[in-house]
């Protein structure tokens, strides 16, 4: 199975939150992995599980000249054994 941990939570601290007795949780998704962030993990995770299922060991994708999907796609290869190779468009 293909997966990291889970995003962890933060307590998110204020006087007024504290005043009317509520907590206030932020589920840290920026923190669920050092080069892939929730947003990308979540786009990539199935497309990685089914990579996995049909026997690939090479992924290709396509982004722009900064892309974050192509340094995750990259960070995810790594991470869970494909090879990659990043397509710039542009």
């Amino acid at each position: 199975m293909i997966s990291l941990p889970p995003s962890p939570l933060s307590l998110l601290e204020s006087p007024l939150l504290s005043t009317k007795g509520i907590q206030l949780y932020l589920k840290r998704d920026d923190l669920l992995h050092p080069e892939i962030s929730g947003n990308k993990w979540r786009k990539l995770k199935y497309n990685l599980i089914d990579a996995r299922e049909q026997g690939f060991e090479s992924l290709v994708t396509f982004g722009g000249a900064y892309s974050n999907h192509i340094y995750a796609t990259a960070a995810a290869g790594k991470v869970f054994g494909f090879n990659t190779t990043g397509i710039i468009r542009g």
